[in-house]
């Protein structure tokens, strides 16, 4: 029996009393493939909830690696983003292929989906091209059984030159056998054999492209058109026999040629830094125009096809169907068209995002509710026996544990049946389709279909809305999400608007309060489209079918989305606490209230005193409206008294469009990094003071009644 033991001290799914690795018996494991093939779902059967989740160094894309102990072994495995090829179009692109080559990857494992082969297999071809071993994880082959196909694994392996085992990943079937494949692999010397080829040497002695000649002039897996072969074929003998090279470089000839005919960036810039780079890169662009003047076709095209010819050749011969009768609609299907259906499909897209939104917020409301319930009691506690003028106490319990009291009672409640819905839709097979319905109308605000799932939760609560961002691929859309969703009004918001406007002036000046906030909205989506390097990609998701959840995937997904938040956010949420506490404490808040008169008093036409309590929203947006109605009677006034109908509206709009909570700043910054959260936060400061202020005199100076 095999032993299978994941780090740290989570449990694994099969209990082990594997010893501890020895050196040279570390594994690092790469997995790649396309995005919804599966790879994430292989990658928590392995290493269990043992994740830890970063930023690759100096980049904005999300990092997760785990590990885990197998057979005496080691493996560190880092799963990939999902993207569809090995160009630099995107960042993710970008930042996996560079790691693909690198020292620290022995083995990739690339998840294939097979009841999506032919598209899938793209990515395969242009892998197999960087000459690093690798194991292919034919995914969801379930469903292949249940549409009575039969796929040749063997013949693939043999055509590929590469092992290929067979993968249900949510049940966990074939992932243990990845493992064996592996170690099978780096006992007969495969692995070894891949860092002796590739090692880089320093450029004085021998060329980058000279070490990985060896690897260049094997007969490829991937033998494209006999003109487009040609031409390759004479880029890599020029490689090859380049003396030297000013950057190292770790790629193959091969793929350094076929990069360069398609005016890869990055190997452009890596050969023109040779001696003969300019003889190599005018010789490229002379073949190239070759083949677009005999193809007729960018040259991007003309590869493309060439490529899924030869996949095309390669599926005809490994997939057989299975004689049978005409195929009886499946339960599968019948939700399939029901939920893409031109009507149906959003009526229950409707009835989803509501029960999501009711779900989320019915739990989140009555835990968090009986946690400042308690908080409450407890403070009464506390305050009766040390004084609730103690600075001591001031600043450790009031600001202290009210932050995660704070933290816990209004986020995590929310976070936490929020990711376990949006990984149930996931695994499900419904989230794609929603994201389907959805993609035509938020291409206009600069994303995909799929961000209208976090955005919907925003009416609640923004922080697990910014925090479900991370459901999208590309890191220019997640950002666009993650100010959207800031700008949707949440629980607290409503709470401010319908205490002071709706209840003072009607629920006419609430629809018009909610008409600027989307107009803003809209605004915001438009603007970052127009000024984000990049274009909205499309939408590809993989419409597998409809399956019933793996609940022991969704918990360990859900909790590793979950525990990045606890363990990383609330820490700071309890210091930002901490330091409003002590700001209160020695009054250094009341300046801000002669400081800010010229914006408050001149240009809103605000009271003085709001100034602080525009301050305490940052804190939580419900407490400016409660401060506001302590004001009023401590002076013994009605709040009519304190603010004119004017002035409730103004308060209100500025209250909508300025900052968001500083949890909310927190999780935005933690998605996206802290400089795109201030930027994002001063433009939303910038909106709500110009159109705070234009409402102000436009109201006075036109004399428009509200009462």
């Amino acid at each position: 029996m095999f032993e299978l033991a994941c780090c740290g001290d989570s449990k694994s799914v099969c209990v082990s009393s594997a010893p501890p690795h020895h050196d040279g018996q570390v594994i690092h494991v790469a997995l790649a493939g396309n995005a919804n093939v599966g790879k994430s779902v292989i990658f928590t059967q392995l290493t269990g909830v043992s994740q830890t989740i970063g930023n690759w160094p100096g980049k904005t894309v999300e990092k997760k690696e785990g590990c885990l102990f197998f057979s005496g072994y080691h493996f560190n495995i880092v799963d990939l983003p999902g993207i569809y090829s090995l160009s630099t179009y995107t960042l993710e692109e970008i930042v996996s292929r560079q790691y693909l080559i690198s020292e620290e990857v022995d083995v990739i494992i690339n998840v294939v989906d097979a009841s999506n082969l032919e598209r899938n297999l793209f990515f395969t071809f242009q892998l197999l091209e960087l000459g690093v071993p690798l194991v292919l994880a034919v995914n969801q082959m379930d469903i292949l059984r249940k549409r009575k196909i039969d796929l040749n694994l063997e013949l693939m392996g043999l055509i590929l030159k590469v092992p290929v085992i067979p993968v249900v990943a949510v049940h966990g079937r074939g992932v243990h056998e990845l493992l064996e494949k592996i170690i099978e692999m780096k006992m007969t010397r495969t692995i070894q054999k891949h860092k002796h080829d590739n090692t880089v040497t320093d450029a004085t002695h021998s060329s980058p492209f000279k070490t990985n000649s060896a690897i260049a002039n094997s007969s490829s897996v991937l033998s494209l058109g006999k003109e487009v072969e040609r031409c390759i074929s004479t880029l890599v003998d020029l490689i090859t026999n380049t003396e030297e090279v000013l950057v190292p470089c770790r790629y193959p000839a091969r793929f350094i040629s076929m990069k360069l005919l398609e005016r890869d960036e990055e190997i452009v810039e890596i050969i023109k830094k040779s001696k003969q780079g300019e003889i190599i890169f005018e010789k490229a662009n002379l073949l190239r125009k070759e083949l677009e003047d005999l193809h007729g076709e960018d040259i991007v095209t003309i590869m493309s096809a060439e490529i899924y010819n030869k996949i095309h050749e390669l599926v005809d011969g490994v997939i057989n169907l299975k004689a049978r009768g005409k195929r009886k609609a499946t339960l599968s299907d019948i939700l399939d068209h029901l939920t893409t259906h031109s009507v149906w499909g959003y009526v229950i897209l409707g009835l989803i995002l509501y029960g999501t939104y009711f779900i989320t917020f019915t739990i989140g409301d009555l835990i968090g509710g009986l946690l400042d319930e308690a908080f409450g009691i407890w403070s009464e506690g506390v305050y009766a026996a040390y004084g609730n003028a103690n600075p001591i106490v001031q600043v450790f319990w009031a600001g202290a544990m009210g932050g995660f009291i704070g933290a816990v009672g209004g986020v995590i409640v929310y976070v936490i049946p929020f990711f376990l819905i949006i990984e149930l839709l996931q695994d499900s097979g419904y989230l794609p389709r929603a994201a389907f319905m959805l993609d035509r109308i938020m291409h206009i605000l600069g994303v995909h279909g799929k961000a209208i799932i976090p955005m919907i939760l925003g009416f609640g609560c923004n922080v697990p809305a910014c925090a479900g961002c991370r459901i999208m691929e590309s890191d220019r859309e997640k950002k666009i999400a993650i100010a959207l969703s800031s700008k949707i009004p949440c629980a607290a918001v409503l709470v401010v608007v319908m205490g002071l406007v709706g209840r003072y002036l009607g629920t006419g000046w609430v629809i018009f309060l909610f008409a600027v906030n989307f107009g803003v909205v809209i605004g915001i989506g438009r603007l970052l489209n127009k000024i984000m390097p990049g274009k909205c990609t499309e939408l590809l998701m993989e419409m597998h079918e409809y399956r019933s959840p793996n609940i022991s995937i969704v918990l360990k997904q859900s909790w590793v989305r979950t525990k990045e938040f606890l363990f990383k956010s609330i820490p700071l949420i309890i210091i930002i606490g901490v330091g409003l506490e002590i700001l209160l404490l020695f009054q250094l808040l009341d300046p801000f209230n002669f400081l800010l008169s010229p914006v408050t008093v001149v240009w809103l036409g605000l009271p003085m005193i709001t100034g602080v309590f525009l301050i305490y929203g940052i804190l939580r947006k419900e407490l400016s409206l409660v401060l506001l109605e302590v004001l009023a009677t401590s002076m013994g006034i009605a709040m009519v008294d304190l603010l004119t109908p004017v002035q409730m509206l103004v308060f209100c709009l500025v209250m909508m469009l300025y900052v968001p909570c500083f949890a909310t700043i927190v999780v935005m910054a933690r998605e996206s990094g802290w400089r795109y959260a201030l930027k994002i936060a001063l433009l939303e400061v910038a909106i709500a003071l110009l159109l705070g202020g234009a409402l102000n005199w436009i109201m006075n100076f036109a004399g428009i009644g509200i009462m």
